[in-house]
């Protein structure tokens, strides 16, 4: 049997394109957190290449984006091709039958929310502690 199941956070917008019989399929990467940490103490993720055809391929283009929390179902396709320097590239894709949310529009919203404030720096108080240097001969009031 050969069926992939992950959960995972797209990388950019799905990209909708046509093969040579003018059959439309989406292509995503998606971001999946493996268990465990690695050495230097960060997260380890892989990033899966997903392709979609039919309605899944329409469903990917109006209503996933960057970012957007996703669980997809499909087989894993393995393939390979040749540089033209002679070397061979391995690749593989899972080929989406079932895409559905991960995450609630409110649970999104408020991940973007959390972002957003953290991604601005607060205010500084009225009353700082913090000196003016005055300009003038370059000379610095402190040693």
């Amino acid at each position: 049997m050969n069926k992939w199941l992950g959960s995972g956070r797209l990388t950019n917008n799905p990209v909708l394109k046509y093969d040579s019989d003018r059959a439309v399929f989406a292509t995503f990467t998606i971001m999946c957190v493996r268990d465990g940490k690695i050495p230097d103490g960060g997260q380890a993720v892989d990033f899966i290449d997903c392709k979609c055809t039919g309605h899944n391929a329409e469903f990917a283009k109006n209503f996933l984006r960057k970012d957007k929390k996703v669980e997809i179902v499909g087989r894993l396709e393995s393939g390979h091709y040749t540089e033209p320097g002679g070397r061979k590239i391995y690749t593989k894709t899972v080929r989406v039958y079932e895409i559905n949310f991960a995450e609630t529009k409110a649970e999104e919203e408020a991940r973007r929310q959390t972002r957003e404030n953290e991604q601005v720096p607060p205010p500084a108080p009225e009353n700082s502690s913090f000196m003016d240097i005055p300009e003038g001969d370059g000379e610095f009031p402190f040693r």
